[in-house]
C-alpha cells in the first residue's frame, strides 16, 4: 500500500463530523485547530474532496509526491540552524536598485530582496553578482555596508527559488556573497486550508534555511502561525536552536492588521518569556508596530522600503507630532536622487528611534 493510500485509510472522509482532531493521524504534528466550528476537523471544514484545489492534502492524488518532496511532515530531520551574533540598527532600509543615483550610499546596514539577485535563463537559476563587492556595486552601496537578504516575497518568486534551489546549488551561491543575515522565505500559510498545507509550507521554509546554514550563511526564521499550536512549535524550535536570536515577522500581509499584528507580537513576547532568553525582533514592513514591539523587546529592527520608494516619487519626509508625512518636492530632469535618499533615510531612522522609546542599539 502506498503512503498516500495508507493516509487516506487512516483519515476520516470529508463531510463526516469528527469527534475530535486527535483522531487525525497528523494531530501530533499540527496540534489541531481552534475556531468557531469545534466539532469539525480541518479536512471536514476545508477539503474540497475532489482534488481540484492547490492545497497539500491527503485527498489529492499528488499527496505522496508532495510528502516525498519534503521528506514527510515531521520536523525531526531539520538540522540545527546557525546565526552569527550581531546587533542590527533600529532601521534597515530596503534598497531595490541603483537607478536614479550616482554615488555610493554609505549605510551601516541595508537590505535587498533575495530574489532580485537571481535570474532564470536557459533553465538555470543564477546569481547576477559575482561576490560581495559586486553585490554592493550592483545596488550602489558603500563597501562597509552590511547586507541582509530579505526572503519574504510573492509566491511566484518563492516557488521559483524552491524549484531551482537544489539543482543550481543556490545556497552555495548565496554563501559566496558573504551577507550578514538571510531572512527565511514566507511560504504562505492560510486559515481556510487543511493543516497539512500549513505544515508543508513551514517545513519548506526550514529546509531552505537549513541548506543555507549548512553552506555557512547566518539565517533568521520567519515566524508565522494560524493556530495556537504553531506558536508552541516555534517555542520548541527556538529552544532547540539557541543561536537563533533574531526572528522575523512579516507585517505586509495577514499581520498588517493592527489587531493581528499586535497579537502576533504578543505571542513572540510569550515565546521570549518561555525561553528565558532575549530575542531580537525584525519587523518586515511593520513600522506601525515599532512602539508596541519596543515595549517588550530590547532590540527591534524595522526593514522596509518606504524612504526608498518615497524618494523615487520625489517625496521628502517631514514628520509632524510623530506622524510620518511626505511632502512633494521636485528635481531637475535627470538629477540624481542621492542626497534626497540619504536625507529621507536619516529622517526615517530618527523617527524609528523615537518610536522605539529612544533606545539606540550598539552595533557590533
Amino acid at each position: 500500500m502506498s503512503d498516500d493510500s495508507a493516509l487516506r485509510k487512516e483519515l476520516r472522509p470529508p463531510g463526516v463530523v469528527a469527534a475530535s482532531c486527535p483522531a487525525c493521524v497528523f494531530f501530533d504534528r499540527c496540534g489541531g485547530i481552534q475556531n468557531s466550528r469545534p466539532l469539525l476537523n480541518c479536512f471536514d471544514q476545508f477539503c474540497c474532496g475532489d482534488g481540484s484545489c492547490d492545497n497539500v492534502c491527503p485527498y489529492k492524488p499528488d499527496f505522496a509526491e508532495r510528502l516525498r518532496e519534503i521528506n514527510g511532515l515531521s520536523f525531526d530531520d531539520i538540522p540545527p540552524l546557525a546565526q552569527a551574533e550581531r546587533t542590527l540598527p533600529r532601521y534597515v532600509p530596503l534598497i531595490h536598485h541603483k537607478y536614479s543615483r550616482s554615488k555610493l550610499l554609505s549605510l551601516p546596514c541595508a537590505s535587498v530582496e533575495l530574489y532580485d539577485l537571481f535570474r532564470l535563463g536557459n533553465g538555470k537559476y543564477q546569481c547576477v553578482v559575482d561576490g560581495p563587492d559586486d553585490l554592493r556595486t550592483h545596488f550602489r552601496l558603500g563597501s562597509e555596508t552590511h547586507i541582509i537578504l530579505r526572503g519574504t516575497a510573492k509566491d511566484e518568486l518563492l516557488e521559483r527559488y524552491w524549484s531551482y534551489r537544489k539543482t543550481d546549488n543556490v545556497a552555495k551561491q548565496i554563501a559566496c556573497l558573504n551577507v550578514s543575515l538571510v531572512i527565511g522565505p514566507n511560504f504562505s500559510t492560510f486559515l481556510d486550508v487543511p493543516r497539512t498545507d500549513a505544515l508543508f509550507n513551514r517545513k519548506r521554509q526550514l529546509m531552505c534555511l537549513a541548506e543555507l546554514s549548512e553552506a555557512g550563511v547566518s539565517v533568521a526564521p520567519h515566524l508565522s502561525a494560524t493556530m495556537p499550536a504553531d506558536w508552541k512549535f516555534w517555542t520548541a524550535f527556538l529552544r532547540d536552536n539557541p543561536t537563533l536570536r533574531h526572528v522575523a515577522l512579516n507585517c505586509q500581509t495577514g499581520y498588517k492588521s493592527p489587531k493581528e499584528g499586535r497579537k502576533a507580537i504578543s505571542e513572540i513576547v510569550s515565546i521570549q518569556q518561555n525561553l528565558g532568553r532575549e530575542l531580537a525582533l525584525i519587523l518586515v514592513g511593520g513600522a506601525q508596530f515599532m512602539s508596541f514591539a519596543s515595549a517588550s523587546f530590547q532590540t527591534v529592527t524595522l526593514i522596509d522600503s518606504e524612504p526608498f520608494a518615497r524618494t523615487m516619487r520625489r517625496r521628502r519626509m517631514a514628520p509632524s507630532n510623530g506622524i510620518r508625512r511626505w511632502n512633494e518636492t521636485w528635481t531637475l530632469e535627470r538629477q540624481p536622487l542621492d542626497d534626497l535618499l540619504a536625507e529621507n533615510i536619516d529622517s526615517y531612522s530618527a523617527w524609528t528611534l523615537r518610536q522605539s522609546n529612544g533606545r539606540r542599539p550598539v552595533l557590533k
